[in-house]
């Protein structure tokens, strides 16, 4: 077994590798849903280092965001990594929605804003109540089945004892094995993928790309919160 260490991110130093990581691991296999926030436009090379700056960008800007790494420690390379979302209060307490400037203007925009609403309402009808969210997890392909994962949902499980919250998150046909393992319950199926009257041809292409996109929500009841 490779010896792991699971720390916060260094903001400094670590957001290059840590992205490069988080493509490779959502690359295999491939996951349509991880284009809506991390699409390329020209070169791979390119627009990782557009999706690098703007992910440490949201990060910085975001009092809740919580980025944690896993490391092995016998060569220091980033093998996993975690985005948390600490919610001391309601999350939805806004009914506004970031359009999806990342995108160029047009119908592809307009359908990577609309495919983020759904993702978002389920959870916002759900549970608009403090939580904490698992945003986003990854292990590279290279370093599966050895206690990554298993080391990030400890430290989750952990953390919303201690703020006495339930956690939430929004799960792929991939991950929902690791999430039942630890408790979770599918609270509902969502499809991701938006409709309109009348699409562009850029919305219909997008579509076509994209689909389909399934997520589960998932939610793990901390003991003394109350149920839904």
């Amino acid at each position: 077994m490779v010896p792991l260490r699971l720390e916060e991110v260094d903001i400094t130093r670590d957001f290059p590798e840590l992205i490069s990581c988080e493509w490779e691991s959502y690359e295999q296999p491939h996951q349509n849903f991880f284009r809506l926030f991390c699409p390329i436009f020209g070169s791979r090379e390119e627009s990782l280092k557009e999706c690098t700056e703007r992910q440490l960008e949201w990060h910085t800007s975001d009092p809740t965001s919580y980025w944690q790494k896993v490391t092995d420690t016998n060569t220091n390379r980033i093998i996993a990594g975690a985005l948390w979302k600490i919610y001391p209060t309601n999350p939805f307490g806004s009914a506004a929605h970031e359009e999806a400037y990342w995108y160029p203007q047009g119908g592809q925009r307009d359908y990577v804003t609309a495919a983020l609403e759904r993702f978002e309402a389920p959870r916002a009808r759900l549970a608009p109540k403090p939580q904490l969210y698992l945003n986003i997890i990854f292990v590279h392909p290279k370093y599966r089945w050895q206690g990554a994962a298993n080391m990030i949902m400890d430290w989750g499980i952990a953390k919303a004892a201690e703020m006495n919250v339930d956690i939430w998150l929004d799960a792929t046909v991939h991950g929902i094995p690791l999430y039942k393992k630890y408790g979770f319950e599918v609270m509902f199926e969502n499809d991701v993928c938006p409709e309109t009257k009348d699409p562009s041809e850029e919305w219909q292409a997008i579509d076509k790309e994209l689909r389909p996109m399934t997520m589960w929500v998932m939610r793990k009841p901390t003991a003394g919160t109350t149920t839904l």
